[in-house]
């Protein structure tokens, strides 16, 4: 009888201790996966953002899908944003987030082992404290072989993050922009050259008019010392307004306008008399800028960097005024040549006498017409009163 009693409990036992057994050593081989966060805890500023991995170690297993479920507190932390670029699980079936659940699900039809990236949380630090995210329930890790359950969610381990204050602004402060120089100017080409006290980027903003800069140009290299060729749609001869401008992720700073000119082409103006002789002194307006100048001795006057274009030129000498439109062409000298024609002050007054005597005239015919119409009429009037009289 105590044999056999004795017997029965050795029975139980060993039945007790493989059970054991099989639950320490089988059922943690059966759910091995785990999740994590990465990092699992860091300082967020108050406003900031800080992106935080999901990762899944499959222990070697293959596994064709994963579901994340976590939780955190809504009143320290809010999900800007959800990424997968670097995803081991390109098939999406599950995401979600806010007022403090975030459920993600993700497959492989080929199944991922090992330590595999599943998404990033990019969290906002809402209210200043400690929060804490956890791995929830609902949280899975399927086989590929039969698609069984690998997860210890137990085992999975959350994050703990602290938001702090709010990283202090920065007022934006003026880069300080010194030394412009226009440099190698040609009829179609300037360089411009400027330094500046902090690594910025360079732009310089040019056109026709002050203040209406409708022509660009840009590099994004971030230097202390500039430099940018502008040759797009300049005409040579043209004075074009500038201005230089640079900038970091923070500052800027602004020149002010200046000017330059390209070269252009030059333009021989002569000035003669009617004897074929240059004419000294006399006064030669170009009107496209305007440019003046004196004409010197055999009566020329020089203009230089004149753009390819029409031009107006007027001539001022010996109380005669004179011009002449020209066209100056892409070539090293255009020539031009005016002759001054005075008119005597005597000639001016004949010819005074003449359009004075026959303005005269006509008034004195036009009067001697309207005369001879009265008289006329004056004439027939009583013939008219006779007619109607002999008809009575």
């Amino acid at each position: 009888m105590n044999f056999v009693y004795y017997n029965n409990m050795l029975k139980k036992t060993i039945a007790f201790l493989i059970a054991l057994f099989s639950f320490l050593v089988f059922i943690p081989f059966s759910f091995a996966s785990t999740l994590t966060l990465s990092p699992s805890s860091a300082n967020i500023p108050q406003g900031s953002t800080l992106s935080v991995s999901v990762r899944l170690n499959t222990a070697g297993e293959s596994i064709n899908g994963v579901s994340a479920y976590l939780s955190y507190p809504k009143d320290k932390l809010e999900v800007a944003s959800i990424s997968y670029g670097s995803s081991a699980f390109g098939i999406a079936a599950e995401n979600s987030y806010g007022g403090g659940s975030i459920r993600i699900s993700r497959g492989s039809i080929s199944g991922a082992a090992g330590n595999v990236g599943v998404a990033v949380i990019n969290f906002r630090g809402k209210a200043q404290g400690t929060a804490a995210v956890s791995f929830i329930g609902g949280s899975g890790a399927p086989k590929t072989s039969d698609s069984t359950d690998s997860l210890n969610l137990g085992g999975s381990t959350g994050g703990t993050f602290t938001i702090g204050p709010p990283k202090p602004s920065i007022a934006p402060q003026d880069i300080a922009i010194t030394n412009v120089l226009v440099s190698l100017i040609s009829t179609n080409s300037a360089a411009i050259t400027w330094t500046t006290d902090a690594e910025s980027d360079s732009e310089v903003e040019y056109g026709l008019e002050e203040g209406k800069y409708i022509l660009s140009s840009y590099d994004k290299t971030l230097v202390k010392e500039h430099k940018m060729v502008i040759g797009e749609n300049l005409t040579a001869g043209e004075t074009f307004h500038f201005r230089v401008k640079s900038k970091d992720s923070v500052n800027e700073g602004v020149g002010k306008n200046m000017t330059f000119q390209l070269k252009g082409y030059s333009l021989k103006v002569t000035v003669l008399d009617l004897n074929n002789k240059g004419v000294k002194d006399a006064e030669v307006t170009l009107c496209s800028t305007p440019i003046r100048k004196l004409t010197d001795e055999q009566g020329t006057a020089l203009f230089t960097d004149v753009s390819p274009t029409r031009h107006l030129v007027v001539v001022k000498a010996q109380g005669i005024e004179t011009s002449k439109e020209i066209i100056v062409k892409e070539d090293n000298l255009s020539e031009v040549s005016l002759t001054l024609n005075p008119v005597s002050p005597n000639d001016n007054t004949l010819l005074t006498i003449f359009y004075l005597s026959l303005a005269i005239i006509i008034c004195l015919i036009a009067i001697g017409v309207i005369m001879l119409r009265r008289k006329i009429n004056t004439i027939q009037a009583p013939i008219h009163n006779d007619k109607n009289t002999i008809l009575k």
